[in-house]
């Protein structure tokens, strides 16, 4: 199923709702947005949280002299 076909048929039933519950489906909305962009940022974090964990356990064993080499 296409995006158009489905922007077509959330519109169609938004059609169908009273006017005066349309909030309550904006909030839905708007709520689920907000979910799915944090759930999104949580995600990048934990990715970055794991990938600063393996890096510092690649360099565990190093003696301070490689370490100084880079600075």
């Amino acid at each position: 199923m296409s995006n158009v076909s489905i922007e077509k048929m959330i519109q169609v039933e938004l059609k169908g709702i009273p006017k005066d519950k349309l909030h309550e489906i904006y909030d839905l909305i708007h709520y689920f947005k907000v979910g799915v962009k944090k759930a999104q940022v949580e995600d990048v974090k934990s990715l970055r949280f794991a990938s600063e964990k393996k890096f510092a356990a690649i360099w565990k064993e190093e003696k301070d002299d490689v370490w100084e080499s880079y600075l």
